[in-house]
């Protein structure tokens, strides 16, 4: 049942890459290995230059297995060329970039190390993980395959300076305020008929991921934290999808949000009262309007109808991969450790503005000099145990294309009704899931 699971997902989501040999070349022994550790990171020129100084560090102690550090090779995706190395036995021992989406695929393929089985490793991981997310990174069988690293939540950036003009005193706190402040803040400038400033700029891109920073993020906020699935079945036909489809949908059809693909960064350009972004907007906010940084305000995303409780998001998680193919699994864990000790979890934050998924944080005073020195960067800090990563599913990206057609026709060009746009997510992703289900069974 996994290798049939894996090659189908694999052929339809990564564009038919010859998958089908993956599972005996797993089983094959790889060319010897030189005597050292290698690790890939991401291409952000920021974890580049992290990575290359703990690794320095690392191999400055040469009782240790040394690291042989590089960015992951270029291709169109990260998760393409990691299974592309996966087919061709080129895996690194360690990748510090991985996507929870994919790790799924790979548990049920055995292509990576199951953490949860060192013997340090529940001692480890509660001293560094924050409680809440202990079940959001552990998988169906009961083990943990990654370590979780960093997080960038996304959050609902505002430029204040547009709002005070606009008369606007109170920040939304639900999908009614929101929707009421455009007469406000949606402006023909120039007189021509069109507007040319917005409330929020979602992308109109079909891709999957973008999902990801509209329909999945809102969605997470309205459920209170609830994911997609319920007890391994699809759980969208409910109020909240409808909710958020509805709110997507009102916004594009009066035009408070644009259908267009913009050439320039309109939120940067005062063409945009608010924005949905992680804290990575934060530099390029400081970078471009050094003069009036300030107007920029962070808050958290909307909901549907006003609640005490805390406002959940997406936390776009990144984490730590030991693949099974590593002739130096304690070796490699032992670095793993060292990566996410108290002292480099400091060096990414000082290095990467991207928040470290440590317990606390907010709270230990070697982290207090960072947050004085970054007061916006508290928010998102504070946001930390309200995260949500991606449901346990080999089916993901499958998934969100459906997603991404759906809010495509019922949100953004008003094809079908938001009613309809959820039956049909619903029924096509059920179908997916039980048809891959019954495929696998046959399979095996």
């Amino acid at each position: 049942m996994p290798v049939i699971a894996l090659q189908t997902v694999a052929h339809r989501a990564w564009g038919g890459l010859a998958v089908s040999i993956l599972f005996v070349l797993i089983g094959c022994s790889r060319p010897a290995p030189e005597n050292q550790l290698t690790l890939w990171s991401s291409t952000n020129s920021f974890e580049i230059a992290f990575t290359r100084h703990i690794v320095m560090e690392w191999n400055s102690d040469t009782t240790r297995l040394p690291i042989k550090f590089q960015p992951i090779p270029a291709g169109q995706s990260s998760e393409e060329v990691i299974l592309a190395a996966i087919v061709g036995r080129t895996t690194p021992d360690i990748y510090t970039n991985i996507w929870p989406g994919v790790i799924e695929q790979y548990r049920e393929a055995g292509v990576v190390v199951a953490l949860s089985e060192f013997a340090d490793f529940d001692s480890v991981y509660a001293s560094r993980v924050p409680p809440p997310l202990w079940e959001e990174f552990t998988s169906p069988d009961g083990k943990v395959y990654q370590m979780p690293w960093k997080a960038n939540p996304l959050m609902l950036f505002y430029n204040g300076a547009l709002l005070r003009e606009a008369g606007v005193e109170k920040l939304p706190g639900t999908y009614a305020e929101f929707l009421a402040l455009a007469p406000k803040l949606v402006i023909d400038k120039n007189g021509d008929g069109h507007y040319d400033q917005w409330l929020l700029d979602p992308n109109i891109l079909p891709e999957w991921w973008q999902r990801f920073f509209d329909f999945y993020t809102f969605f997470i906020a309205a459920t209170g934290g609830d994911t997609m699935f319920r007890d391994g079945e699809v759980y969208l036909d409910r109020p909240e999808t409808l909710e958020v489809l509805s709110f997507f949908s009102e916004a594009y059809e009066k035009g408070y949000f644009p259908r267009s693909i913009f050439q320039e960064d309109i939120f940067i350009a005062n063409k945009l009262a608010f924005h949905v972004s992680g804290p990575w907007l934060l530099p390029h906010l400081r970078r471009f309007r050094p003069d009036d940084y300030q107007v920029f305000g962070v808050t958290t995303l909307p909901r549907p109808a006003a609640n005490d409780g805390p406002v959940y998001t997406y936390g776009d998680p990144k984490n730590v991969v030991i693949f099974s193919t590593t002739r130096y699994p304690d070796q490699a864990w032992e670095f793993v450790k060292f990566m996410t000790n108290r002292a480099n979890d400091l060096k990414l934050l000082e290095m990467t503005d991207q928040l470290p998924l440590r317990d606390g944080l907010r709270n230990d005073d070697l982290f207090r000099p960072y947050f004085d020195a970054k007061p916006d960067m508290r928010i998102f800090a504070d946001q930390i145990p309200y995260i949500v990563s991606t449901d346990h599913s080999i089916y993901l990206q499958e998934i969100f294309d459906i997603i991404s057609q759906e809010f495509d026709a019922a949100s953004i060009h008003n094809a079908k009704s938001p009613q309809e746009g959820m039956a049909d997510m619903q029924r096509r992703i059920s179908a997916l899931v039980e048809r891959e289900k019954y495929s696998s069974r046959e399979d095996n």
